[in-house]
């Protein structure tokens, strides 16, 4: 495949002007885990302020690792033949560690830039993925103005956002068979096992009283979109269930995971105390995008179209029941997935969210392919970021996050590893969505041990509507300050049930 192929001139050459900005944000991304000794590429975008590779720049970037135990090159030459894009081999650690590179370009007032955070192990045999799997095209009908092509968003997020997977995923009031059958050639056309994973999948709206908005996503490549033959099925809000559209998908035979989204939205939003609730398949909630945060009514953070008051975020969501792990990714209508920038100046865009974030999933996997990924979403082996790529582990006792233990352990030992090439941030550990641990960290690798040793029987939820089991759980929010004021990771849960 042509890397330097720049489909958004062959969709849009008349748009061409306005994809061109005078400021200029360099975007550095290394492999999250490595193994000591494995050469590794670094991969270099110069971006303009419409969130597009600059074409026309040249210069020299001076790079410096973070400490000796990683070797990389000291100088960066990026000449015009390069159109804005480097991929630099060879990057190495030679010891194990946390590390990460900050690159200054000669001649500029900037400050020096960070690449996220790279941990060297001597034996990796799980890997971290970084995804955008919520992104609109023009398939989707809706915003017509700026969505584009499928393959304009594969080849943006392999290219410019350096993801290792993402997905289309359409409105159904957009789809047609054509289109459908044309999403998956270009799912195909891009998917690369080891290199970059495609996912099939759609968004299916539902009123808020028949639960909201929900996207569905396959584990292969060989399936149908969901579609029921009546007027209300054209517009934003059917009157159609959850239960309806998870009768049907059982029906295809084909494996799929649902995770709703913005369901705090004052709008339409989820309403938890509904009956509504997959278990098996509903294992994920998009705890942010560029709607803003659905993790409590009162988080702080912005939501566009306001908060409802109902029970309809990820914190009403758990104290039900509800077994979610977290995941963030964009809902981007630009096409753009993994894009840094939400406000951006162009006509090009609209400006959907006031903070500069739009949301990113993080996988472990032991291989980057759809299968792997899949299934690591779907046991709930990922957390959610603003737009950052921190590396978040939590335990309980040897509990990883998104999985359950018993309650039958008088203390439970907690665990909480983090490596950030953002700094400070503020570590904190939610009980039954009450912080019982705050830790402020300053250094690129921090471990926060800590033992719980309160009577595990005065904080079991019991009767909840969605879980039959007495059951408690933590999960792991962390927030930046300074610049990166506002920038978060939450962690997906770890439950501890009574098996009495």
């Amino acid at each position: 495949m042509d890397r330097n192929k720049r489909p958004y001139l062959e969709l849009f050459p008349e748009e061409r002007e306005k994809l061109i900005g005078d400021s200029r944000y360099l975007m550095m991304t290394l492999p999250s885990i490595i193994e000591v000794g494995e050469k590794t590429p670094l991969k270099m975008v110069m971006l303009n302020f419409a969130g597009m590779p600059d074409e026309g720049f040249e210069g020299v970037v001076n790079l410096r690792p973070s400490d000796p135990g990683l070797e990389a090159p000291e100088k960066i030459t990026f000449e015009t033949k390069d159109l804005g894009r480097k991929l630099v081999p060879g990057v190495e650690a030679t010891e194990a560690g946390v590390y990460f590179l900050e690159a200054e370009v000669e001649g500029t007032p900037s400050k020096p830039v960070p690449s996220n955070p790279v941990q060297a192990k001597t034996r990796a045999e799980t890997r971290l993925y970084w995804g955008d799997i919520h992104v609109h095209t023009f398939f989707g009908n809706c915003h017509a103005d700026c969505a584009k092509d499928p393959g304009f968003g594969y080849w943006y997020g392999r290219e410019v956002t350096q993801l290792d997977f993402a997905a289309a995923s359409d409105h159904l009031r957009g789809l047609t068979t054509e289109r459908w059958d044309r999403t998956k050639e270009i799912n195909d056309e891009y998917n690369v096992d080891g290199e970059y994973v495609t996912l099939l999948g759609f968004e299916s709206s539902h009123s808020k009283d028949h639960g909201g908005d929900i996207n569905v996503y396959y584990r292969g490549n060989d399936a149908d979109y969901f579609w029921l033959d009546r007027e209300d099925m054209k517009g934003t809000k059917p009157m159609v269930g959850l239960d309806v559209l998870w009768e049907w998908l059982d029906e295809q035979g084909k494996p799929y995971i649902t995770i709703p989204h913005h369901t705090g939205r004052a709008a339409k939003y989820r309403n938890f105390e509904l009956p509504y609730y997959n278990r098996e398949r509903e294992t994920l909630l998009e705890i942010y995008s560029m709607w803003g945060s659905s993790e409590a009514r009162h988080d702080g953070y912005f939501l566009r179209g306001g908060k409802t008051d109902g029970k309809s975020y990820f914190q009403d969501a758990l104290l039900l029941g509800y077994k979610y792990g977290v995941i963030g990714s964009s809902d981007n209508h630009q096409t753009m997935p993994g894009t840094p920038f939400s406000i951006l100046s162009s006509s090009y865009h609209h400006p959907p969210n006031k903070m500069v974030s739009q949301g990113l999933a993080a996988v472990y996997a032991t291989e980057l392919t759809r299968a792997h990924i899949f299934d690591s979403l779907l046991r709930r082996n990922c957390y959610g970021t603003t737009s950052t790529r921190p590396i978040l582990n939590f335990w309980v006792d040897r509990t990883p996050m998104g999985q359950t233990l018993s309650a039958e352990k008088e203390t439970r030992k907690l665990k909480v590893e983090l490596s950030s090439s953002v700094l400070p941030c503020t570590i904190e550990v939610v009980r039954n969505n009450e912080v019982i641990r705050s830790h402020q960290a300053d250094q690129p690798f921090t471990r926060l041990v800590f033992d719980d040793d309160s009577d595990a029987s005065n904080h079991l939820i019991r009767n909840s509507p969605k879980n039959p089991r007495p059951f408690l759980y933590y999960y792991v929010r962390v927030t930046f300050s300074g610049v990166y004021n506002g920038v978060s990771a939450w962690s997906s849960p770890i439950w501890v049930e009574s098996t009495g």
